[in-house]
């Protein structure tokens, strides 16, 4: 399930209007088939995973059918993704505990593969959170995905012309390494020819791809 951000007041710094969020977890009333969402736990800009209320979001993607659906209460239900819908998981969660983070982290995967859109994941790619980039790279790599190959090339090359200490491409130039072509094998040249830019960690990338 995904939602949008369709207002938010100066009580709620981390959440975006007309942001698109992933739902991990929601109480709803249902009377007749008709639902009437309460709240909605999601990822927020901060990367906290809590509970607000619906009134703030719209649905926009309900397309996932692995959710478990538990009643709480008369007329009342909570739809938590099947990966994480365990007793206790969240107060494991949030100690750390377990596999509660891989759980976590496989729900998130599954959410983004079946309901984000590729314009979704180029705005993730092009934008600042790195976390959230790599986080779309190192799924892209696990479903060999090599649509955003163009894309990922690109930002590689725009982030090595404005080469800074603090840039990670690690996970960038993995993603590209795992596909062939001759774009892949002038972007990697290109590198090489910057010797004062980049680390070793990429020259290992960029020397694995050329030499299997």
């Amino acid at each position: 399930m995904r939602v949008k951000c369709i207002e938010r007041d100066n009580s709620l710094p981390d959440i975006t209007q007309n942001k698109i969020y992933s739902v991990y977890e929601c109480e709803y009333k249902k009377n007749d088939e008709e639902i009437n969402y309460n709240s909605f736990r999601i990822q927020d800009d901060y990367g906290s995973v809590i509970p607000y209320e619906a009134k703030y979001f719209k649905t926009v993607s309900n397309n996932n059918s692995n959710y478990v659906e538990k009643k709480i209460a008369e007329d009342e239900y909570k739809l938590t993704h099947k990966f994480i819908s365990y007793s206790g998981f969240w107060s494991m969660f949030y100690e750390e505990d377990g596999t509660s983070l891989d759980d976590f982290w496989r729900a998130k995967k599954d959410i983004y593969i079946q309901e984000m859109s590729q314009d979704e994941m180029r705005e993730i790619l092009q934008g600042e959170n790195q976390d959230e980039r790599d986080f779309i790279l190192e799924l892209l790599m696990e479903i060999k995905d090599d649509y955003f190959i163009e894309d990922s090339i690109k930002i590689g090359r725009r982030q090595l012309k404005e080469w800074t200490t603090n840039h990670s491409l690690e996970t960038l130039f993995l993603y590209i390494s795992h596909f062939k072509n001759e774009e892949i094998d002038n972007f990697f040249i290109e590198y090489l020819s910057e010797n004062e830019k980049g680390n070793d960690k990429l020259d290992r990338i960029v020397s694995d791809y050329f030499n299997n």
